[in-house]
């Protein structure tokens, strides 16, 4: 790495450091849901994959990479079915690519209860009951873009969401900006900045607003062959940095910068599949991906013991 490189990964790591405690803890929670099944089996790197088909989301630097027309529908039943999360992503344009991904998360016929007498407290003669059924619901929409400068190609993902959690709603509006480069050929380096410029969620009941602080991904996308096999195989590690005081809640911890991991495989086992394999923070991942002439299948799977398991499956075309 040049030491333009390295000055420019030491001042965003910096300016982290320096970025107040003001966010409200997890409210970016709905833009890190992650996008693609692929790169959902991959362990939740995507930030260095140029295959992903949702670099609105992952890092719209890769765009330029791979410019190819493609678009996937991506579904989710994850924790036992008790939230579903969709995505439609793409990308398209040749001169100027750009990419766009909307997710929707959702958890359908959620209880708003009260009690026979308000006045009085709970008790079995004044019980709970449901007086209402609801839909919670969250939607976001990532747009990318991006350009070359020099040996660098950056990107920009403006993005909106809109909430509706009981009788609530909200509207949020933020950015990330992503960076990719080539150590070596073929070998890439991804760096995401998430909520540049502090994302603001705005409540319209009591008029109360959140604020995301930003914070840092970076991830290396090495080539490499598979010993015996003899099979084209990529690994990807990743490092995905907060600035909200997560402390004990993340891997580790530094002050109020906490870190946590990702770890992905992708072996050719032919090639019209892949096998997928990753470790995404505490939980085991894998994934196959079909290519079957310009169409994609993919499947992934989350083991997750406190929360339950997580199934994503997604079907795509490449022009």
């Amino acid at each position: 790495m040049n030491n333009m490189k390295l000055t420019i990964l030491c001042t965003l790591m910096l300016l982290l450091a320096l970025t107040p405690l003001t966010a409200t803890k997890y409210a970016g929670e709905i833009f890190r849901m992650g996008a693609g099944v692929r790169n959902y089996a991959l362990g939740g790197c995507g930030v260095a994959d140029a295959q992903t088909v949702a670099p609105a989301y992952w890092n719209p630097a890769l765009l330029l990479h791979n410019p190819t027309m493609r678009f996937e529908l991506m579904h989710a039943e994850e924790y036992a079915g008790e939230l579903a999360y969709d995505v439609a992503a793409a990308t398209f344009g040749e001169a100027y690519p750009m990419s766009v991904a909307l997710a929707r998360i959702g958890m359908e016929d959620n209880p708003l209860t009260q009690v026979a007498d308000p006045s009085l407290p709970s008790s079995n003669e004044n019980r709970p009951y449901a007086y209402k059924w609801v839909t919670n619901a969250d939607y976001v929409l990532w747009l990318g873009f991006a350009r070359q400068l020099g040996g660098w190609t950056l990107g920009v993902s403006p993005k909106l969401a809109w909430r509706k959690l009981a009788e609530e709603t909200a509207f949020g509006f933020g950015a990330d900006i992503g960076a990719l480069f080539e150590p070596k050929p073929d070998w890439l380096v991804g760096l995401r900045v998430r909520d540049v410029f502090t994302t603001q969620i705005f409540w319209s009941g009591d008029g109360s607003r959140e604020s995301v602080n930003p914070g840092l991904d970076i991830e290396s996308n090495l080539p490499f062959t598979v010993p015996l096999l003899k099979r084209p195989a990529r690994l990807f590690t990743a490092i995905e940095t907060y600035s909200e005081g997560r402390e004990e809640a993340a891997t580790n911890h530094l002050g109020p910068i906490s870190f946590d991991y990702h770890v992905g495989l992708a072996v050719e086992a032919h090639r019209n599949v892949d096998v997928l394999a990753g470790w995404d923070v505490n939980h085991p991942t894998a994934g196959l991906s079909l290519k079957i002439d310009g169409w994609r299948l993919h499947y992934a799977f989350e083991h997750h013991a406190a929360l339950d398991n997580s199934h994503r499956i997604a079907a795509g075309y490449t022009f």
